[in-house]
């Protein structure tokens, strides 16, 4: 009789096989979802990295510029008549409402204004508005005070990534 038992005995039965492929596969899934979710972690964070580097760009662009045109002083709010290219800016209020993005073909750009290559479906948005010195959350006419607000929106493929904004003196 234990010869036969051991006979009838030999290898595993069918539920302990389904049960051990039931914790492999389990762990095979689980395996799968967490590297997706850390490549979705990689892709976001990336985007984000990438977003704070174009807005501290025109941040640094911003530190080179004087307050007042060079020329025109501070008779003008804005561009300049003939400053088209990013090369032209030449004080803070000709940041107001620039645009660099690589489907206009002008950017996006670093801190000198030169084109950064490579950036395709990023855009550098930026706002300059005169702010009341003794409370910056309120808006005040353009060219009317000596503090302004800067802010830069970083949009990729039309979804805003981040916003920069800080104040200066005009």
């Amino acid at each position: 009789m234990n010869r036969r038992e051991a006979q009838f005995r030999r290898g595993f039965w069918i539920v302990e096989s389904a049960a051990a492929i039931a914790v492999i596969g389990i762990g095979v899934v689980a395996l799968v979802g967490s590297q997706q979710a850390w490549h979705i972690q990689t892709v976001a964070s990336d985007e984000l990295a990438t977003g704070m580097r174009l807005a501290t760009e025109i941040r640094e662009m911003s530190l080179l510029l004087p307050s007042n045109d060079p020329i025109t002083g501070n008779a003008t709010w804005g561009v300049e008549v003939g400053e088209v290219v990013p090369q032209d800016i030449d004080d803070l209020d000709d940041l107001d409402g620039a645009v660099f993005s690589d489907t206009a073909g002008n950017g996006p750009i670093d801190a000198t204004g030169t084109i950064i290559v490579g950036m395709n479906g990023w855009e550098q948005q930026i706002t300059v508005l005169c702010v009341n010195p003794f409370d910056v959350t309120q808006i005040v006419a353009d060219g009317s005070t000596e503090s302004i607000r800067i802010v830069v929106t970083v949009l990729h493929e039309g979804e805003e990534i981040t916003r920069l904004p800080w104040i200066a003196s005009r």
